[in-house]
């Protein structure tokens, strides 16, 4: 069973849809819902991206990711989930202005949920993952982005730039393989 993290973004309905189209067992619960004792219920969990910066989300994400990383927990996060990963692991973000729409992703080296080549997706967002700790390494860039996608070293760990959730075939496929991976 997934774990869905709602940090209120407004891709949750695209979110739950993939996911339902997977056939996916999965829980959805608000951030704000969450007890700090509640990751290890889950076979893998996915953090949603958010709508604003609130710091009572930055700390529960936080704690989970922390969490996930002690436990060997598959972790996939989207968007602001990402950033949080990057950040928890002692990485950067910068504001970049607002990215929305599709573009074009180069995927330089296979990992457990993408393969080596191009995927177009969907983007929204004013941050990026500026600078990444020695523990996460980059698989994927685009025109606007140089991390799209993060992948952690010898965890199961893995973030996106972009939204899977509304980035059709692409997407789909890169959540079946998180939901895969999840269910080992």
């Amino acid at each position: 069973m997934l774990l869905v993290v709602d940090n209120l973004s407004s891709f949750m309905p695209h979110l739950i849809r993939s996911l339902s189209i997977l056939d996916a067992r999965y829980v959805v619960r608000r951030y704000s819902e969450l007890s700090h004792d509640v990751v290890g219920e889950y076979d893998g969990i996915i953090l949603s991206g958010r709508r604003s910066n609130e710091r009572s989300m930055n700390v529960v994400n936080m704690h989970i990711v922390d969490t996930a990383y002690r436990e060997d927990r598959p972790l996939l996060g989207i968007c602001y989930g990402a950033e949080i990963i990057a950040l928890a692991m002692g990485g950067t973000i910068r504001r970049i202005g607002k990215v929305v729409g599709e573009e074009e992703v180069y995927v330089n080296e296979d990992s457990p949920i993408a393969n080596n080549g191009r995927m177009m997706v969907y983007e929204s967002h004013d941050y990026s993952i500026a600078t990444l700790p020695s523990v996460l390494k980059s698989v994927a860039y685009s025109r606007s982005c140089s991390n799209e996608i993060i992948v952690h070293i010898s965890k199961p760990i893995f973030g996106t730039q972009f939204h899977p959730e509304a980035s059709n075939s692409y997407g789909l496929d890169l959540l079946r393989r998180f939901v895969m991976l999840a269910r080992r």
